[in-house]
């Protein structure tokens, strides 16, 4: 678990990782024949996870091209076992600190993609005055580096308020500041608005009303701020709102074919939109002059849902994003729970919440990306149920304050 959660940073990589987590999984399914143990870990997202994945199975049949769903579907299957084979593991293992190992993993590999990120951005000329150059991730682009930063910084940001020894919270603090300047030199708003979602989200759980106002009106300033830049020759491209049109463009056009096939849609997958649509493809907007162009694709994951498989398996995939923060984030938040359990369930739930808002702006649901989400909600559902204890009181969330001051 530890090597899939370090290499999934990697997304060359990918296709190892599927192939040695399905030995794996039947590697764990023989041993349970053997033990006469059942592999079956119940949690709170069998229901939704099963109904999502049932529903877009039975609408294959019904889409524009019914192989690439159906291999489509078969990858989300994949991820799935993803998930199942890592709360087994945990499950069985029983040990206290494998959870905290596998978000070590999580912030030692995000800390080395940022270093990466930053160093080949500086060297291909990369500037702070605008965004012509953006970092981007080993062997993808500034859109996966954005990504793996809004799952990565809560999972250190929690560890720094869990570590206890200095020299550990210093190394967080480092991996910390690296994987933040890798999110700016991304230069994607998505990401940003991403951060942005979280913040807010952790102000309500430490200040309430009050402090997630606050937080929002240095949001606003922060974005005023960069619209002054912008006019006085700053971050031009950044605020240019060329990208907004084109998402514009294209969830116009999916909304209305959502609306014209909401119950079995026209296919699940990215790639569906430009199997119903050709004209839209990069070859037949080839006579269109660039500014006029659109990105052949939804731009949305949770549209592309709705689009490909209509409105039913939408409101499952939602399903699953909600049960899962209602486990790791449980209202009242602090009822009877201040320990190092809630900062992790914490920290895991912001980077649900992080991921969720960027795949409103990208589709970003897929490959190792979705490996890494699997593994968060495996090891959060795990930490948050009633057979797991952590014996040793650890700082808590009570105690951002005080480390904020000494910061």
């Amino acid at each position: 678990m530890i090597a899939i959660a370090c290499s999934s940073f990697v997304p060359v990589l990918f296709r190892y990782q599927e192939h040695t987590v399905i030995i794996l999984i039947a590697l764990c399914l023989g041993m349970c024949a053997l033990e006469k143990k059942s592999p079956w870990i119940k949690n709170p997202l069998d229901l939704p996870l099963w109904l999502f994945m049932i529903w877009v199975l039975c609408t294959v049949p019904f889409a524009t091209d019914p192989a690439y769903s159906f291999a489509e579907w078969k990858k989300f299957v994949a991820q799935a076992g993803v998930f199942y084979w890592s709360l087994l593991v945990l499950d069985r293992c029983r040990r206290e600190s494998l959870p905290r190992q596998i978000l070590w993993a999580l912030a030692f590999g995000g800390a080395v993609l940022a270093v990466y990120a930053l160093v080949e951005f500086v060297d291909r000329g990369g500037t702070w005055k605008d965004r012509y150059v953006r970092a981007h991730a080993v062997g993808s682009d500034y859109n996966w580096l954005s990504t793996y930063m809004v799952m990565t910084i809560p999972v250190v940001g929690s560890l720094i308020v869990m570590s206890r020894l200095a020299w550990i919270r210093a190394t967080q603090v480092l991996a910390f500041a690296l994987t933040g300047a890798a999110q700016v030199f991304s230069y994607t708003r998505g990401g940003w608005l991403g951060h942005a979602a979280q913040g807010l989200a952790l102000a309500m759980m430490i200040g309430g009303r009050r402090l997630a106002l606050g937080v929002l009106g240095l949001m606003a300033m922060a974005g005023v701020g960069l619209v002054v830049a912008s006019q006085a020759g700053f971050q031009r491209d950044t605020v240019a709102a060329n990208t907004v049109d084109t998402r514009l463009t294209v969830w116009t056009i999916g909304l209305r074919e959502v609306a014209t096939h909401p119950v079995l849609g026209i296919g699940y997958g990215n790639n569906s939109f430009i199997k119903k649509f050709p004209e839209y493809s990069l070859e037949g907007q080839a006579q269109i002059p660039d500014h006029d162009r659109i990105i052949p694709a939804m731009h949305n994951t949770f549209l592309m849902v709705a689009l490909g498989s209509g409105l039913p398996a939408l409101l499952c995939f939602i399903w699953i994003f909600v049960a899962l923060l209602r486990r790791l984030i449980p209202i009242p938040w602090l009822a009877g729970r201040n320990d190092r359990v809630t900062v992790l369930a914490a920290g895991i739930g912001l980077a649900v919440i992080g991921f969720a808002v960027r795949n409103l702006f990208d589709y970003m649901f897929m490959g190792s990306l979705a490996h890494i989400f699997w593994l968060l909600a495996a090891v959060g559902i795990t930490v948050t149920g009633p057979g797991w204890r952590m014996t040793r009181r650890e700082p808590t969330f009570g105690d951002v304050a005080s480390l904020g001051r000494i910061s």
